[in-house]
C-alpha cells in the first residue's frame, strides 16, 4: 500500500531487498488492481528480473489526468470552435449530482482559508487539448491550466483528511466515500450519459459492443482487437463462467473488432499519442528533478470540536478512534502525486523522454497463447522469451468497459504504449475484481502464467 511519510521508491527498495535476496526466485506473477497497477508497474520497472510474470486489473497509472478525471473540479468553456468535448470531460461532469454534495463536504465553499488555499500540483494541461483559435476558449484554457485552479476540492479535502480535529476527519470520509462508492456502483449509466450530453460517456451495457457477458479483447499474437464470450469453455477459455444461461447457446465466433470502436469506450482522453499530450508531459516530466518537492503543509483549519458524532444508526461513537486509512491515503497520494511518484513519473506518464523509442520502456515477451492446450505448446514463446531481454514482463490486463473509478482510457493507452500486452475488456463490467466476469477473467489470466511457468521450469 505504500508509505504515508514516504514515496513509493521507498517502498519497492523495502520490498525487493526483502523479496530477492541473492539465491531466492523472482516472483512468479504479480496481480495488481487499480493503485496496486501503479505499484506493480513501478516495482516492475525498477527490478524487471525481480518479476516472470503480471496480471492487472482496473487500470490505473496515476498519471495527473486519472487523478483530474476523478476529483478534479469541473471546466466550464463554450464549444463554439469545433474542439472535441470529450477532452473536456470529468467525473464531476459526468455526476453532476454527486459532484455538489462532494464539493460541500470539502469545506472550501464555507471555510474562508481553506477557500484561498492553492494546491502546487500538476495541471490539466495534459488532459485538454489548446483550442487554436476563439479567444474566450483560448483564456479558458490558460486559466484551467494554472495550477492552482484545479484542485480546490480535492485540496479542501486533504487539509480535513488529514488535520488534527477527528471530527472534521470523519465527516470529510463519509463525504469522500460518497463520491468513491457512487460513482463505483452506478458506474456509466444511460441516465449519467444523458445528463452530461456527451455521446462518449454511454452505457456499454446494450450498445452495438456486446452483451453482458462480452469481451473485446487485444490478442498481441494475431495483432487484432475482438468479441469473446466470458462464459465459453473451449481451446479460448482455460476456465470459464456461467453468466446469464439464457444466452449460453450463442457461438464462440471470433468477431474482429475496429480500431474506432475501441477507441470509443474512453470517456476523457482522446488518445495517448496526440502531439500536445506527448510535447506537454515531456515538459512536466524533465522537469521534475529540479524541483525541490515536498509533501504539501497540511494547515489544521478547525479549532478542536465535538469529541462525539452519530452516525446512520443514531448511535454515537468517538471519532478520534476512527482512522478513515483508504480515503487519507488516496487523497495525500491524489494532492502529492508528483512527490510521491517521483522517480517513475515519466515512465509512467506513458511518455518516454525524446529520443528514447517507446519499446525501450514497455515492451515484454507475449503472454502465453490462450488457446495452448498442453506444455508443449509453451516451448517456441518460451525460448523467444529467455533469449531476449524485456524491460517489462508478459501481462495481462482486465479492465472493465463501465468502471467509472478508473475508465479504460488508461488501459488503451497502456496498450497503445505496450502492443505486447493483452487488454480484455470486459465491457458491461465496472470497477470491482468481485464483478463475476471479472473475477473469471483474473483466474483465467493466472492459470495461463501458471501453466506457462511450470513448463519453463520443468524444462
Amino acid at each position: 500500500k505504500g508509505l504515508l511519510p514516504g514515496n513509493v521508491v521507498y517502498a519497492a527498495e523495502e520490498r525487493a531487498s526483502s523479496d530477492t535476496p541473492k539465491g531466492v526466485r523472482p516472483w512468479d506473477l504479480i496481480l495488481g488492481g487499480s493503485w496496486g497497477c501503479t505499484l506493480a508497474m513501478a516495482y516492475a520497472h525498477r527490478y524487471p528480473t525481480n518479476v516472470r510474470s503480471m496480471v492487472l486489473r482496473g487500470v490505473c497509472l496515476f498519471r495527473p489526468r486519472e487523478i483530474d478525471w476523478l476529483f478534479g473540479d469541473p471546466i466550464e468553456y463554450s464549444n463554439t470552435t469545433g474542439v472535441s468535448s470529450s477532452i473536456w470531460n470529468m467525473a464531476s461532469k459526468v455526476f453532476p449530482d454527486g459532484w455538489v454534495e462532494f464539493r460541500k463536504g470539502s469545506g472550501v465553499d464555507e471555510d474562508s482559508k481553506l477557500s484561498r488555499l492553492q494546491l502546487s500540483s500538476p495541471s490539466l494541461r495534459s488532459l485538454i487539448t489548446q483550442p487554436s483559435s476563439n479567444a474566450a476558449n483560448r483564456q479558458t484554457y490558460e486559466e484551467n491550466s494554472k495550477p492552482n485552479n484545479r484542485r480546490t476540492v480535492l485540496q479542501g479535502y486533504y487539509h480535513q483528511l488529514l488535520g488534527s480535529d477527528p471530527l472534521v476527519r470523519a465527516r470529510a470520509a463519509q463525504s469522500w466515500s460518497r463520491w468513491e462508492m457512487g460513482i463505483y456502483s452506478s458506474g456509466f449509466g444511460d441516465d449519467n450519459a444523458q445528463k452530461n450530453g456527451n455521446n462518449r460517456v454511454t452505457s456499454n451495457r446494450n450498445d452495438s459492443v456486446g452483451s453482458q457477458t462480452r469481451l473485446v479483447t487485444w490478442n498481441p499474437i494475431t495483432e487484432v482487437w475482438s468479441h469473446e464470450d466470458a462464459r465459453v469453455w473451449s481451446n479460448q477459455s482455460l476456465v470459464s463462467i456461467d453468466v446469464n444461461d439464457d444466452e449460453s447457446n450463442e457461438s464462440n465466433t471470433i468477431s474482429i473488432v475496429n480500431e474506432s470502436e475501441v477507441q470509443r469506450l474512453r470517456k476523457f482522453s482522446d488518445g495517448l499519442l496526440s502531439d500536445n499530450y506527448l510535447e506537454d508531459e515531456r515538459t512536466r516530466t524533465s522537469t521534475l528533478d529540479s524541483r525541490n518537492q515536498q509533501p504539501i503543509q497540511i494547515d489544521t483549519v478547525y479549532k478542536p470540536s465535538s469529541t462525539v458524532m452519530t452516525d446512520g444508526k443514531n448511535q454515537t461513537f468517538d471519532p478520534s478512534s476512527f482512522i478513515p486509512a483508504q480515503s487519507m491515503l488516496t487523497c495525500y497520494y491524489s494532492v502529492n502525486d508528483e512527490y510521491v511518484l517521483r522517480p517513475f513519473n515519466s515512465f509512467l506518464s506513458l511518455v518516454p523522454p525524446r529520443g528514447i523509442p517507446f519499446n525501450s520502456l514497455y515492451s515484454s515477451s507475449l503472454p502465453p497463447s490462450p488457446s495452448a492446450s498442453s506444455l508443449s505448446d509453451y516451448e517456441l514463446a518460451t525460448k523467444i522469451a529467455v533469449q531476449n531481454y524485456y524491460p517489462l514482463p508478459p501481462c495481462i490486463a482486465i479492465q472493465g468497459g463501465n468502471d467509472a473509478i478508473c475508465p479504460p482510457d488508461t488501459a488503451i493507452d497502456l496498450h497503445q504504449a505496450w502492443p505486447q500486452l493483452e487488454l480484455r475488456i470486459a465491457l458491461s463490467s465496472g470497477h470491482s475484481m468481485y464483478d463475476p466476469i471479472i473475477a473469471g477473467e483474473i483466474v483465467k489470466a493466472v492459470d495461463r502464467f501458471g501453466i506457462a511457468l511450470r513448463f519453463q521450469d520443468e524444462t
